[in-house]
């Protein structure tokens, strides 16, 4: 089945002719945020301080197939390992 689903939207989108945008393009239009995604598209739907905030205007709106990411801000320590 999941095959069968990642075939369609693949399908899909060369059908329309509409490339998706690169995740790293639009997460640095927000850095610091946290961003709901179109799964399909890669388009960006909502942006939010706070991932309860975000939640919620996603909740709101009745955003469907969005995936939830942090924006990076790139003044932000980076976690490598935990000692």
């Amino acid at each position: 089945m999941r095959l069968w689903k990642r075939w369609t939207i693949r399908k899909k989108r060369t059908m329309t002719g509409d490339e998706p945008v690169a995740l790293a393009t639009i997460l640095a239009q927000c850095p610091g945020k946290w961003v709901a995604v179109d799964m399909v598209t890669n388009e960006l739907r909502e942006v939010a301080d706070s991932p309860y905030a975000l939640a919620a205007k996603i909740r709101e709106r009745r955003l469907q197939n969005v995936a939830v990411v942090r924006s990076p801000d790139p003044a932000e320590p980076e976690l490598v390992g935990l000692g």
